[in-house]
């Protein structure tokens, strides 16, 4: 089965995004909120380009916390998890 891409915007701070990706419109909509959610007060405070290291050390954050939580819990259900 051909996975069919499509161009959508993504808007990250005071710039929208084209780009193509075969993603669902409700995984996009996570995306979008997750981006909306990270810039919410900056984009008059900074340019755009701190807007995009401030959301790229956000989303590092995010996905390191996780992966310690994660861990945290199989650990404590007798797994390992090795990232």
């Amino acid at each position: 089965m051909k996975t069919l891409s499509r161009e959508v915007t993504i808007r990250i701070g005071k710039k929208n995004y084209f780009v193509k990706t075969a993603l669902d419109d409700e995984s996009l909509k996570g995306i979008r909120s997750l981006f909306s959610e990270l810039t919410e007060g900056l984009e008059k405070s900074h340019d755009q380009e701190d807007l995009l290291l401030i959301s790229c050390l956000q989303l590092a954050w995010l996905l390191q916390s996780t992966g310690v939580k994660i861990s945290e819990a199989l650990e404590s259900g007798g797994q390992k998890y090795i990232p």
